[in-house]
């Protein structure tokens, strides 16, 4: 039996301010989904003493990729964890052991020639932070874990310290003065998958003309679904493996993660009719599996095997609440990729869609539900949206200018574009609405776009303001990206020019507009952010949400600071 990727931790709801529980994911080889594998985990404190009762047995199969043609075939194991929070936080470790008759464990290298085994075990102990109880976790938000090419890809692997905002990242939770972070959050190309597109036969699908390529006859030859699954999951175990990039934290803070185009391949959603040949519909289902997989932490089928999965059939949608001594926190990841639709309509028009009908319906429920408990306690909401809803507007004549280039699908992919600009009204009416019926504060986190950025939301509307304010607000932090290297300054001059960053008017007497990220409008580094909620500190104040860039070269000073709505009596 040798690890193929792991261990990899994912967040849960956390309706008690008593205990702090999540799952430990890790992928086997050589595994039996029937039969729990012979490993025991064990947690520690710091002082060595073992915490009693800390996981719960057996472990459970979630994903079943054992019969894959592949060195990467195996099976994924769940662990479900529960510690008891104390009136401090507090650090433990972790590790696996193997059990009785277990011979000494093993890990394959998928990032070397050959996929190298070599053993696992001593220098594999983890330290996970258990938040106080009552408190509210720290969390860090990253976006863009790669590149989109082999020529970017090399001159990250040529910088001194091609992952130097992970190794930042880990030292601050390893730093017992920061605190550590309890929950991680991914928005968004955690994977950069366009390498796939080069893999034998679709070199060749790709040099078809599109009236081909949509030919129904013209499919993919047999067993390409599967070879294209192997292919997705050997890329998470390169890319999530090892001992710098993403694995460390993986390995110690619980996880939530949308995903974006390139944990698919580039522009995905935005490739129109395209989308409904046989060939992307294979490509989409064996990304969705691998997402499912491993950023989810199980495939959502009753029988843990891969299943295809077809656009626009389900969402990934995700939600989390943390229950909080003085305030709530909910979490709300959208995803803007499964249900990206382009259809005609009745009226011979076409239709470009972000999210599926079903996705919301599933919000809108979510939103009413939020909304019964208005005014008990301070809460704050953050929205997860993969794509900023405020960024550069490049406008219809832009637009139609880069229909026939490479940058058509660039710009489709934008909550900004033409296209979707109805339905990002709505989107950001439902939160506005949100924060006034809850009586929270929204905040809006995003990635994708290669820069850190700040921006605004405002409505005079009376439908959209709290009652206790004088106007509605909504800050949107975006943090792009972790890896993946800013564009140079003649590259982001030329976007400058051909966008808009004005105040934009929009209807509902709603504004939006972009705001300075310390000295200038943007962040042109690689960055990711730090957020917490703070208590308040008196009686007259409101426990608040820090938002910080952590940059790689530069020191900000500068933070975002989301206050909620006082809370007001509902009685008349």
């Amino acid at each position: 039996m040798k690890k193929l990727l792991g261990p990899m931790l994912y967040a849960r709801n956390q309706p008690s301010e008593d205990t702090w529980s999540f799952f430990v994911n890790l992928y086997l080889s050589d595994s039996d989904p029937a039969r729990p594998p012979p490993l025991r985990l064990r947690f520690q404190g710091l002082d060595g003493v073992e915490v009693a009762g800390a996981v719960s047995t057996p472990p459970t199969s979630v994903a079943d990729f054992s019969s894959l043609n592949s060195p990467a075939a195996g099976v994924l194991w769940r662990w479900e964890v529960t510690l008891t929070r104390e009136a401090t936080p507090r650090r433990v470790t972790y590790r696996f052991e193997p059990g009785e008759g277990c011979a000494a464990l093993e890990q394959v290298d998928f990032s070397s020639r050959g996929h190298a085994v070599k053993p696992w075990g001593e220098e594999d102990v983890k330290t996970v932070v258990v938040p106080a109880k009552g408190a509210l976790p720290r969390a860090a938000f990253f976006s863009c874990n790669g590149a989109s090419d082999a020529k970017t890809w090399g001159s990250v692997m040529r910088m001194k310290r091609p992952f130097g905002c992970w190794a930042d990242m880990l030292a601050q939770h390893e730093e017992p003065r920061e605190g550590g972070f309890e929950l991680l959050l991914g928005g968004g190309d955690q994977v950069y998958a366009d390498s796939l597109l080069d893999h034998e036969p679709l070199v060749e699908f790709r040099k078809r003309e599109l009236e081909q390529k949509l030919n129904r006859d013209f499919g993919p030859p047999p067993g390409f679904h599967e070879e294209m699954v192997a292919r997705y999951v050997e890329l998470y175990c390169e890319r999530w493996s090892g001992s710098a990039g993403i694995a460390p934290m993986l390995a110690r803070v619980p996880g939530l993660f949308t995903w974006d185009d390139h944990d698919i391949f580039d522009g995905w959603g935005s490739h129109e009719s395209l989308q409904s040949c046989e060939w992307f519909e294979s490509i989409y289902s064996a990304a969705a599996l691998a997402f499912e997989a491993f950023q989810l932490g199980e495939l959502k089928t009753a029988e843990k095997k891969p299943a295809k999965r077809r656009p626009c059939d389900a969402h990934y949608l995700q939600t989390l609440h943390f229950v909080g001594t003085e305030c709530d926190v909910d979490l709300v990841a959208l995803d803007l990729r499964s249900g990206r639709t382009y259809r005609k309509q009745v009226n011979g028009k076409m239709a470009h869609e972000v999210m599926s009908a079903g996705q919301w319906d599933t919000l809108d429920a979510w939103r009413q539900e939020h909304g019964r408990d208005a005014r008990k306690k301070s809460r704050h909401v953050i929205v997860l949206s993969s794509i900023p809803l405020v960024h550069l507007r490049f406008g219809p004549s832009v637009e139609t200018l880069g229909g026939d280039t490479a940058l058509h699908d660039d710009m489709l992919d934008q909550w900004e574009s033409v296209a979707h600009r109805g339905e990002r009204i709505r989107l950001m009416v439902d939160l506005l609405q949100l924060a006034k019926v809850s009586h929270c504060a929204v905040t809006v986190v995003s990635g994708d776009v290669h820069v850190g950025a700040r921006g605004l939301i405002r409505s005079r509307n009376p439908e959209h303001i709290p009652a206790g304010l004088a106007e509605a607000a909504i800050e949107q932090v975006t943090s792009s990206g972790i890896v993946h290297p800013p564009p140079n300054i003649l590259q982001f001059m030329g976007m400058r020019l051909l966008s808009e960053e004005s105040v934009d008017d929009l209807p509902s007497y709603m504004q939006t507009e972009m705001l300075p990220v310390g000295k200038s409008r943007y962040l042109r580094e690689r960055n990711w952010l730090s957020l917490k909620v703070e208590p308040a500190r008196s009686k007259v104040s409101r426990p608040k949400l820090w938002l910080r860039w952590e940059a790689e070269h530069t020191s900000l000073s500068m933070q975002v600071v989301v206050e909620p709505p006082p809370l007001v009596s509902t009685q008349t």
